[in-house]
């Protein structure tokens, strides 16, 4: 693997009153702010005038887009709407108005009821003329259209379910809860996970240190080793040199992603955050669209998605998406092509009874890699180009990841439910890349290959509902769960590798076809191992009051680690730390009907293979959070606002024992381990989401973090910064904006990154300014169908690097300013 690198040397952080008096700043400025807002709102227009685009089609399907929208629940009996066409809405209206524009022409008309809901019923005219009488039903429109996000065209959400499996919305959640919405993933044209994270609130993206198509996540200061489908948790990372965890967004609805320890839901991992992938569902009603774009460095991509009913009682629905993308990249001899397939079946086995399948097939092919450049001799970056690249036209990155998902859903009497959920993946990698050293002043080329088979296995069942105790009505949810991953990799280097035998590089004038690709002793290295993971779990949340409720949680879980030595047939070394308990306590008090504050506290585990002087495994890093803060939701939570403050203690880190032997007893160099290492990290974020006026949506969140040393065998590190190449200060803005009137069919927007100065994690001489970049987009509908969209990134064309690496390489630069247009049709 890679060679040894120059040890971590922090730079100081700034003090965390500062952070204080910002959070402060922010809690007296933002919520009243928004509240003010929300009265000029009300005084300039009817308190709920929105701007619609409800595009015609079958009346069923325009009414539950309508209640996603609105959130306001319609009824009716089924045999009213069935066969029914809406000419669909169009503007800005008030609810009633755009509900009787959706009615126009179908014969129906809304009865308003006393709890907001509307009822359809025939008008009289048709009811005359048809002969009809139908009783009212009360459920049409499903209540899942609250937590769906597609067709919104909102940048929040009504609920989300990570934090702790309870179904709850953002401000009733005592942690702090950010959604990627489908609509904000549509505005900017992301496709990516790592585009994805980049734009939440908190989230830092790095690339170049690793190998792969994925940079590598992180949150409040600790890296991020969880990513969650439909709320089942697998590993991310590698093998410490590859990342095989990208993802393309075609076919998810929104990530939802909770800041902090998340042990409760995932078991083992870092205090940083977890990121949750909900998948796009079947529809009752016919749905689909034709997304083809082209941009910059010849990027050409084509989506389709389909969705309907496959019987016809609805009971069988289904949907599928495909994707293909070729492109160039912005530097050298890079060449991408991706594809994948997307299928998913849900089948109302009874009317309790809801049974989903589903799959899916994603194929990489990179050639050239990216660029991962080294520094100048004297420690500067390059003078060259963002295009070069130093890499070989031989190597490549090839990727097959394979998902396979099946869910069980039964409704239980007294409102409770059961679900079993279970998904399997498949990961394999084949890879060759080029890195470099320097020997005597020159960088000389080693190439090196790895294979990589990885097996994640994630299980879940539980049941979740409501209980009545003392007097009041109260919800809980337990449940058992189990993670497996087998991972297998194994590869090797050129015989040339780390020495002057190998081909002699000249950044400034650099042939990606010069060098012959060399032969590679695959059996070199390899790396095998077995993790297993089993809790059980359970949550429940107490109205203890009117104003005020409890949410208590404990997660137990058991570990086992089989790691396979090297070359060898010995018997594989097994790590057993024991059981793990992980409470959670989360307190929340409503001061009105818009705001509470709250306050939690929780844990995490993560297991760690060092040993002492004793021979003896170290016992696991624990992670604690600390958070207390302020939400907001507005317009009836189609604008929701939060701030906070936390804590987090990370306890247990492996150190050096310098009072111990050298070389540790069984190893070869180096001092044994001990458990006393100690990471705090302090800091705020503050978030705003949703729709602040009729037509204007928006997405923005700043966060600023401060991660020290508190412990360390090292003196030296104590107070200093514990990842320096993670920006301390982030501002993150997306924005879009529906005309008004007969200019409805235009959208605008832009966006904003805004971050401070870094500094590598290898040497603090390897730093970089802070940046800022400026993103716009603009849409027009050309028809109810058709839409044509214009994404431009990096405006102001600003040069930066995605990551600071080593003297010899991972110092990857960022893409200039770029292009892309879309057209996206509806059926």
């Amino acid at each position: 693997m890679r060679p040894s690198r120059p040890p971590v040397i922090a730079s100081p952080l700034a003090p965390l009153p500062f952070a204080l008096r910002i959070a402060l700043l922010a809690t007296s400025a933002l919520l009243p702010a928004t509240a003010a807002l929300a009265q000029q709102a009300a005084a300039a227009a009817p308190a709920d005038i929105r701007t619609y685009d409800i595009a015609n089609g079958p009346l069923n399907q325009a009414i539950n887009r309508y209640v996603a929208v609105t959130g306001v629940f319609v009824a009716a009996d089924g045999r009213l709407t069935a066969g029914k066409h809406s000419a669909g809405v169009q503007g800005a209206h008030s609810a009633s108005q755009a509900l009787h524009r959706l009615l126009g022409g179908t014969g129906l008309e809304a009865v308003p009821q006393a709890n907001g809901s509307y009822v359809l019923r025939a008008t009289p005219e048709a009811t005359g003329a048809a002969g009809v009488d139908l009783a009212e039903v009360r459920v049409t429109a499903s209540a899942l259209a609250r937590e769906t996000t597609e067709g919104t065209g909102s940048m929040t959400s009504g609920s989300a379910s990570t934090a702790t499996r309870l179904n709850l919305s953002l401000r009733e959640t005592p942690q702090s809860v950010s959604v990627l919405t489908r609509e904000q993933i549509d505005v900017l044209g992301l496709t990516t996970l790592d585009q994805a994270v980049q734009n939440v609130t908190g989230l830092v993206v790095q690339k170049g240190d690793l190998v792969g198509e994925s940079g590598s996540f992180s949150a409040r200061g600790f890296a991020i080793d969880s990513l969650l489908l439909d709320g089942l948790p697998t590993s991310l990372g590698g093998n410490g040199t590859a990342n095989p965890d990208n993802e393309d967004l075609a076919i998810y609805d929104r990530m939802e992603v909770v800041r902090g320890a998340s042990g409760l839901t995932t078991g083992s991992g870092n205090p940083s955050a977890a990121l949750n992938l909900v998948r796009k569902r079947p529809t009752a009603t016919p749905q689909g669209s034709l997304q083809a774009s082209i941009g910059s460095w010849d990027n050409y991509r084509l989506q389709l998605d389909g969705s309907n009913a496959l019987n016809e009682a609805k009971t069988l629905r289904g949907r599928a998406v495909a994707s293909v993308q070729d492109k160039r990249n912005f530097y050298d001899t890079a060449h991408d092509r991706n594809g994948q397939l997307y299928g998913v079946l849900e089948a109302d086995l009874s009317p309790d009874t809801l049974l989903t399948v589903g799959a899916h097939w994603r194929r990489i092919y990179d050639t050239g890699l990216y660029t991962r450049l080294p520094l100048a001799a004297d420690g500067s970056f390059l003078d060259v180009p963002r295009s070069a690249n130093l890499a070989n036209a031989f190597d490549h990155w090839g990727q097959t990841t394979q998902t396979a998902f099946v869910e069980l859903e039964q409704q239980l009497a007294g409102g409770w439910r059961a679900k079993l959920s279970a998904v399997q993946r498949w990961q394999d990698v084949d890879m060759t890349f080029s890195g470099l050293s320097r020997i005597g002043g020159s960088l000389y080329q080693n190439t090196q290959a790895y294979v990589i088979d990885n097996r994640q296995t994630s299980l879940d069942v539980n049941a979740s509902g409501p209980f009545s105790l003392l007097g009041r009505e109260h919800e809980a949810a337990f449940g058992l769960s189990h993670r497996r991953l087998k991972y297998d990799s194994n590869g090797g280097w050129s015989s040339y590798a780390w020495t002057s035998s190998g081909p002699l590089v000249d950044p400034y004038n650099w042939n990606a076809y010069a060098v012959a690709q060399p032969a590679i002793d695959m059996s070199a290295w390899r790396l095998r191992f077995d993790t297993r993971q089993t809790g059980a779990y359970a949550v429940a949340r107490w109205h203890l009051a009117e104003p005020l409720k409890l949410i208590t949680g404990l997660r137990a879980d058991g570990y086992e680690r089989l790691s396979h030595q090297t070359k060898t047939n010995a018997a594989p070394l097994k790590y057993d730390p024991g059981h793990q308990l992980t409470p959670y306590g989360g307190l929340i008090f409503d001061l009105d009907d818009r705001h509470s504050v709250y306050a939690s506290w929780t844990r995490i585990f993560q297991p760690q293979t060092a040993y002492d002087m004793n021979g003896t495994v170290l016992d696991p890093i624990t992670g604690t959070n600390l958070e207390a803060g302020v939400k907001g939701a507005y317009f009836g939570g189609r604008l929701n606002a939060s701030v906070a403050v936390f804590q987090i203690k990370q306890r247990n880190r492996a150190t050096d024992d310098t009072g111990g032997p050298n070389p540790c007893p069984g190893s070869s160099f180096g001092y044994c381990q001990r458990a006393s290492g100690e990471v705090e990290s302090q800091g705020i974020e503050t978030e705003i989401g949703g729709e602040l006026l009729p037509g204007w949506q928006i997405a923005a969140g700043y966060a600023y973090v401060s991660a020290k040393y508190t412990k360390d065998s090292d003196p030296a590190n104590i107070g200093e910064l514990f990842s320096p190449n993670y920006p301390r200060h982030q501002f993150k803005m997306t924005t879009a904006y529906r005309l008004p009137g007969e200019w409805h069919r235009w959208r605008t927007g832009a966006s904003l990154y805004v971050q401070n100065t870094t500094v590598s994690s290898y040497g603090d001489t390897i730093r970089q300014k802070g940046y800022a970049l400026v993103g716009l987009n603009a849409s027009y509908d050309i028809s109810r169908q058709a839409t044509v969209r214009l994404n431009i990134d990096n405006l102001f064309d600003k040069h930066y690097y995605q990551g600071l690496g080593w003297s010899t390489g991972g110092n990857q630069p960022g893409a200039p300013r770029s292009f892309g247009v879309t057209l996206d049709y509806r059926l």
